[in-house]
Protein backbone atom coordinates (compact mmCIF):
# COMPACT_ATOMS: atom_id res chain seq x y z
CA UNK A 1 0.00 0.00 0.00
CA UNK A 2 1.28 3.66 -0.84
CA UNK A 3 2.13 6.34 1.31
CA UNK A 4 -1.23 8.36 -0.99
CA UNK A 5 -3.45 5.17 -0.48
CA UNK A 6 -2.74 4.73 3.88
CA UNK A 7 -3.30 8.37 3.92
CA UNK A 8 -6.42 8.11 2.61
CA UNK A 9 -7.61 5.48 4.59
CA UNK A 10 -6.51 7.39 7.59
CA UNK A 11 -8.68 10.39 6.61
CA UNK A 12 -11.13 8.06 5.57
CA UNK A 13 -11.23 6.96 9.40
CA UNK A 14 -10.62 10.11 10.91
CA UNK A 15 -13.85 11.14 9.00
CA UNK A 16 -16.04 7.94 10.32
CA UNK A 17 -15.32 9.30 13.63
CA UNK A 18 -16.52 13.13 12.68
CA UNK A 19 -19.53 11.13 11.07
CA UNK A 20 -20.43 9.33 14.12
CA UNK A 21 -19.56 12.10 16.04
CA UNK A 22 -22.42 13.84 14.50
CA UNK A 23 -24.69 10.97 14.14
CA UNK A 24 -24.84 10.60 17.91
CA UNK A 25 -25.89 14.55 18.02
CA UNK A 26 -27.85 14.33 15.54
CA UNK A 27 -26.84 17.21 12.91
CA UNK A 28 -25.76 14.88 10.68
CA UNK A 29 -29.71 13.27 10.10
CA UNK A 30 -30.54 17.13 9.08
CA UNK A 31 -28.03 17.63 7.35
CA UNK A 32 -29.43 14.24 4.82
CA UNK A 33 -32.89 15.42 4.64
CA UNK A 34 -31.89 18.81 3.88
CA UNK A 35 -30.18 18.14 0.32
CA UNK A 36 -27.16 16.34 -0.96
CA UNK A 37 -23.79 17.08 -0.79
CA UNK A 38 -23.71 18.33 -4.12
CA UNK A 39 -26.24 21.10 -3.35
CA UNK A 40 -25.20 22.02 0.03
CA UNK A 41 -21.72 22.91 -0.92
CA UNK A 42 -22.61 25.42 -3.28
CA UNK A 43 -22.10 28.70 -1.76
CA UNK A 44 -19.22 30.84 -0.21
CA UNK A 45 -17.38 29.56 2.94
CA UNK A 46 -14.98 31.08 4.90
CA UNK A 47 -11.66 29.27 6.40
CA UNK A 48 -12.28 28.63 9.93
CA UNK A 49 -8.77 26.31 10.79
CA UNK A 50 -6.52 24.11 8.87
CA UNK A 51 -3.50 21.86 10.09
CA UNK A 52 -1.90 18.81 8.93
CA UNK A 53 -1.25 16.30 10.91
CA UNK A 54 2.44 14.56 10.40
CA UNK A 55 2.58 11.07 12.26
CA UNK A 56 0.85 12.64 15.54
CA UNK A 57 2.75 16.35 14.99
CA UNK A 58 0.13 18.91 14.21
CA UNK A 59 1.53 21.22 11.56
CA UNK A 60 -0.47 24.41 11.02
CA UNK A 61 1.50 26.57 7.72
CA UNK A 62 -1.51 29.19 7.76
CA UNK A 63 -1.26 30.25 11.60
CA UNK A 64 -3.94 28.79 14.38
CA UNK A 65 -6.43 31.70 12.57
CA UNK A 66 -6.06 31.36 8.99
CA UNK A 67 -8.06 33.78 6.51
CA UNK A 68 -9.70 32.61 3.42
CA UNK A 69 -12.21 31.52 1.28
CA UNK A 70 -13.93 28.75 -1.15
CA UNK A 71 -16.14 29.06 -3.47
CA UNK A 72 -18.46 26.15 -5.18
CA UNK A 73 -20.66 27.08 -7.78
CA UNK A 74 -23.67 25.26 -9.18
CA UNK A 75 -21.47 24.19 -12.53
CA UNK A 76 -19.33 22.56 -10.83
CA UNK A 77 -16.46 25.48 -10.44
CA UNK A 78 -14.56 26.06 -7.86
CA UNK A 79 -11.70 28.58 -5.93
CA UNK A 80 -10.22 28.57 -2.88
CA UNK A 81 -7.39 31.16 -1.33
CA UNK A 82 -5.57 30.72 2.22
CA UNK A 83 -3.67 32.75 3.55
CA UNK A 84 -1.83 33.50 7.30
CA UNK A 85 -3.86 36.13 8.82
CA UNK A 86 -0.20 38.59 9.03
CA UNK A 87 1.83 38.30 5.80
CA UNK A 88 4.65 40.89 5.64
CA UNK A 89 4.24 43.98 3.16
CA UNK A 90 6.37 44.81 0.40
CA UNK A 91 8.90 47.44 1.11
CA UNK A 92 9.14 48.34 -2.05
CA UNK A 93 5.13 48.47 -2.17
CA UNK A 94 5.94 46.31 -5.74
CA UNK A 95 5.72 42.73 -5.31
CA UNK A 96 8.06 42.20 -8.47
CA UNK A 97 11.09 43.48 -6.37
CA UNK A 98 10.24 41.73 -2.83
CA UNK A 99 13.46 40.84 -0.73
CA UNK A 100 13.97 36.87 -1.40
CA UNK A 101 12.45 37.00 2.96
CA UNK A 102 9.51 38.46 1.36
CA UNK A 103 8.86 36.39 -1.07
CA UNK A 104 9.67 33.46 1.31
CA UNK A 105 6.97 34.41 3.67
CA UNK A 106 4.12 35.03 1.40
CA UNK A 107 4.68 31.45 -0.07
CA UNK A 108 5.00 29.52 2.40
CA UNK A 109 1.72 31.66 4.12
CA UNK A 110 -0.26 31.40 1.43
CA UNK A 111 -2.36 28.42 -1.22
CA UNK A 112 -4.61 29.59 -3.85
CA UNK A 113 -6.10 26.82 -6.60
CA UNK A 114 -8.81 26.63 -8.74
CA UNK A 115 -10.72 24.05 -11.33
CA UNK A 116 -13.67 22.22 -11.27
CA UNK A 117 -15.29 19.65 -8.87
CA UNK A 118 -17.51 16.62 -8.65
CA UNK A 119 -19.25 14.88 -5.95
CA UNK A 120 -19.47 11.03 -5.11
CA UNK A 121 -22.71 11.27 -2.57
CA UNK A 122 -22.49 7.89 -1.72
CA UNK A 123 -19.11 7.64 -0.27
CA UNK A 124 -19.13 11.12 0.77
CA UNK A 125 -15.95 12.53 -1.17
CA UNK A 126 -15.45 15.64 -3.24
CA UNK A 127 -12.85 15.03 -6.68
CA UNK A 128 -11.31 17.96 -7.65
CA UNK A 129 -9.44 18.74 -11.15
CA UNK A 130 -7.09 21.44 -10.53
CA UNK A 131 -6.90 24.00 -13.03
CA UNK A 132 -4.29 26.27 -11.83
CA UNK A 133 -3.11 26.73 -7.83
CA UNK A 134 0.19 28.94 -6.63
CA UNK A 135 1.58 25.26 -5.79
CA UNK A 136 2.05 23.91 -9.49
CA UNK A 137 3.00 20.92 -8.53
CA UNK A 138 -0.80 20.35 -8.26
CA UNK A 139 -1.75 21.84 -12.16
CA UNK A 140 -3.52 19.23 -14.26
CA UNK A 141 -4.05 17.04 -11.26
CA UNK A 142 -7.45 14.99 -10.28
CA UNK A 143 -7.76 14.45 -6.02
CA UNK A 144 -9.83 13.17 -4.09
CA UNK A 145 -11.00 14.40 -0.17
CA UNK A 146 -13.15 13.31 2.16
CA UNK A 147 -16.30 15.80 2.74
CA UNK A 148 -18.73 15.95 5.55
CA UNK A 149 -20.69 18.98 6.22
CA UNK A 150 -22.53 19.73 9.68
CA UNK A 151 -25.02 22.39 9.44
CA UNK A 152 -23.24 25.82 8.20
CA UNK A 153 -19.78 23.67 8.88
CA UNK A 154 -17.72 21.61 6.02
CA UNK A 155 -14.98 19.44 7.15
CA UNK A 156 -12.13 18.33 3.91
CA UNK A 157 -10.03 15.53 4.93
CA UNK A 158 -7.20 15.58 2.27
CA UNK A 159 -4.50 12.76 2.05
CA UNK A 160 -1.91 14.61 0.15
CA UNK A 161 -0.34 18.10 1.35
CA UNK A 162 1.62 20.44 -0.03
CA UNK A 163 4.21 20.59 2.84
CA UNK A 164 5.65 17.19 2.38
CA UNK A 165 2.77 14.86 3.84
CA UNK A 166 0.46 14.21 6.35
CA UNK A 167 -3.26 14.36 6.61
CA UNK A 168 -4.52 17.86 6.35
CA UNK A 169 -7.80 18.76 7.74
CA UNK A 170 -9.95 21.70 6.47
CA UNK A 171 -12.52 23.48 8.49
CA UNK A 172 -14.82 26.09 6.16
CA UNK A 173 -17.72 27.88 7.70
CA UNK A 174 -20.78 28.82 5.47
CA UNK A 175 -20.76 32.72 4.50
CA UNK A 176 -23.81 32.18 1.81
CA UNK A 177 -25.40 29.82 0.32
CA UNK A 178 -24.94 29.43 -3.18
CA UNK A 179 -28.48 30.78 -5.59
Amino acid sequence: MNSTSRNLNAALLALTVLAGATIATGPLMARQSSGNLGEQIVGTWTAVSQYVDQDGRKLEPFGSDPKGIAVYDRDGRFVFVLQRRSLPKFASNNRLTGTAEENKAIVQGSIAYFGRFSINESEGKIQFHYEGSTYPNWDGEDQTRLIAISGDEMKIVSPVSTVGGGIVNLILRRVKRGG
